[in-house]
């Protein structure tokens, strides 16, 4: 196996290690305020729920400068063997956008997945070292269903209150949804365990390099997940707490979490065309709803965004809109804040379109996929204003109603989509 991107020193060390049956991933970038403590709770955890495993903990670094590494080093102390390698950085994964705020993250996917292969290790666990929710449980959660049920890849689902993660919930995971199948809990980081399976069929054999880098390895995993032949399943990790990292503009987020999906469904057509339909994926873990939103949600900034949007991209929307969709865009123009309503209908038609656009390469990939941002303000716009003075069941029960959109919708994209490769 190909393993010249490991820094030599890593390489030595494996060539001279002894097998382990789980790797503990830890993912880093100046994060010595939570790291320790997180992976102390990772070993704690392994050593009730799983006693006769050999652990090993690889810290994944990112060049810290606040002495990371010596910190988790002093945190390990003796209780398992660790191993720090630092990883590289692709020029474009310094853009990407992560709540972990980890670039090159991978990077340190692969190298994780390389020593989990050399090592015969049964599992491989990758957790993100700004996260502070960690406790003992968690590795029971991430690893059990490998060991145990022969599960390949578990996933996370984090408790969020009814408006956090938006992008997530009205388009990521309703998108994934009916184009595979599979009702996953989609996100952008955390923590996720996979198998010796997935990481030897799935995960090494991926083509290294630029792509993975400008799309984000996140999303990657997760449609590999809902994609590919495997057994997966999600593990409920309750909520997700963690040091606040800068996030980027909105923009870059949906250009590189869309961006992701759509590229993918060209890999994948054959595979998405045929599927009708969706089912739940199994769950570990006791069930949770969606926590009561805090905070204020300021609707109009999002309506004077989506409306900016209408001022600058006109000729844009033009472009990738069919006539009837792009008039409905332009008469949303016209309603005050107070009544401002974006259908969900038009919503999933507006993303099916700009994915038909995406493949159709009808405009620069980038620009194509910045320009769905305003429009992704417009509809969460409505989507609040609708839903925030009857509770977190309506929250819930306009996004079933979203799913099912998505789903009988998607006749539309495959005739399109098909219609395009003849």
């Amino acid at each position: 196996m190909e393993d010249s991107f490991l820094p030599e020193s890593a390489r030595i060390w494996l060539e001279g290690a002894e097998p382990v049956d789980l790797v503990i991933g830890l993912l880093t970038f100046n994060d010595t305020t939570t790291a320790p403590s997180l992976v102390r709770a990772m070993i704690e955890g392994c050593a009730r729920s799983l006693p006769q495993q050999r652990i090993l903990v690889v810290n994944c670094d990112a060049g810290s400068q606040d002495g990371t590494t010596q910190a988790i080093e002093q945190s390990v102390g003796d209780k398992a063997r660790l191993l720090t390698i630092p990883h590289a950085v692709l020029g474009s994964s310094y853009k990407l956008v992560s709540e972990s705020g980890v670039p090159g993250r991978e990077s340190a996917f692969r190298i994780l997945a390389t020593v989990t292969d050399k090592l015969n290790a049964a599992a491989c666990v990758v957790v993100d070292g700004n996260v502070k929710s960690v406790d003992e449980h968690w590795s029971q959660l991430l690893v059990d269903p490998i060991v145990e049920k022969g599960v390949d890849c578990v996933l996370p689902w984090f408790l969020r209150n009814r408006y956090e993660g938006t992008l997530t919930n009205t388009l990521l995971a309703p998108l994934t949804t009916a184009l595979y199948g599979k009702r996953i809990p989609y996100h952008l980081g955390g923590a996720y365990a996979f198998s010796a399976n997935m990481i030897r069929s799935t995960l090494l054999p991926q083509p290294w390099g630029e792509e993975i880098a400008r799309h984000g390895i996140d999303g990657w995993v997760m449609t590999l997940a809902v994609a590919e032949s495997l057994q997966i399943c999600r593990a409920a990790l309750g909520p997700r707490l963690q040091q606040v990292k800068p996030m980027g503009e909105l923009s870059d987020l949906v250009a590189q979490s869309v961006g992701c999906l759509f590229y993918l469904m060209e890999r994948y057509q054959e595979k998405w065309e045929t599927v009708k339909g969706s089912a739940p994926i199994p769950t570990v873990g006791p069930p949770m709803g969606m926590g009561a939103a805090t905070g204020a949600i300021n609707v109009e900034r999002m309506v004077n965004g989506f409306r900016q949007g209408l001022r600058d991209l006109l000729p844009v929307w033009q472009i990738i809109l069919p006539a009837e969709t792009f008039q409905q865009v332009l008469e949303l123009g016209v309603e005050d804040t107070d009544g401002f309503r974006f259908s969900p209908s038009l919503w999933v038609q507006v993303v099916y379109d700009f994915a038909l656009a995406y493949h159709e390469r009808l405009l620069h990939r980038e620009h194509l996929l910045k320009a769905l941002t305003p429009l992704y303000l417009g509809y969460t716009a409505s989507f609040v204003s609708g839903t925030r003075a009857q509770g977190v069941e309506q929250v819930e029960r306009e996004l079933a109603r979203l799913n099912d959109h998505f789903e009988t919708m998607k006749p539309y994209l495959v005739q399109r989509w098909r219609w395009h490769d003849e």
